[in-house]
């Protein structure tokens, strides 16, 4: 949402308290429910989306493409606010978590009391969040026993940076922020949704 937005809901419902009232007019919240971009909450909202267990998708690419402001990753999660990644290819650029992640990280780096976010944040936030945010934990979002086997298989052409970086680097913490930053889709080698391959 962007304040344009959110002044045409407050003269569409007047009898609205805030932008989040409207949804919660018409029972369009709690758990299951997932809001995008929420850039301009007031805290009232943040506390109410807290309380009412509803999600929110952080979509920094289209956030940074329509100037709608920036993410108050920080405030959300210290509230309790359950977050995750999305992608908004009406306004963003693109479908990929990847690039939807490093977003998130730079962003946040110049947000007025931005998050700092690491790798391992970032992988959660495009993974094991966005099945938290669906209400779908333990189905999918990480490689418990018993979930379906939904894997990007990542493995960089021998000619590229991130296999040049990869090779170098000492922790699984540095080759996580090495494809975060440089992986695209060159580096895609598979992927398989329940199991069975759908790209390759």
């Amino acid at each position: 949402m962007n304040l344009r937005e959110i002044a045409e809901v407050a003269g569409f419902f007047p009898w609205a308290s805030d932008y989040l009232a409207v949804y919660e007019r018409f029972a369009l919240g709690g758990r299951g429910a997932v809001m995008a971009h929420d850039v301009h909450p007031t805290a009232s909202e943040i506390e109410r989306l807290a309380a009412g267990g509803t999600a929110v998708a952080h979509c920094p690419c289209s956030n940074a493409a329509l100037g709608s402001g920036l993410f108050a990753l920080k405030r959300h999660v210290k509230a309790g606010v359950r977050v995750a990644l999305g992608t908004d290819v009406g306004g963003g650029t693109g479908f990929g978590m990847l690039k939807e992640a490093l977003h998130a990280y730079l962003l946040q780096r110049v947000a007025p009391e931005g998050a700092l976010v690491d790798a391992a944040q970032m992988l959660y936030l495009a993974t094991r969040a966005g099945a938290e945010a669906l209400g779908l934990e333990n189905e999918i979002g990480d490689f418990e026993a018993g979930k379906a086997a939904d894997i990007v298989y990542i493995r960089p052409p021998v000619d590229t940076p991130l296999a040049a970086v990869l090779e170098r680097v000492e922790s699984p913490e540095q080759a996580l922020a090495a494809i975060f930053t440089l992986a695209g889709a060159e580096s895609i080698q598979e992927v398989r949704v329940e199991g069975s391959v759908v790209q390759k």
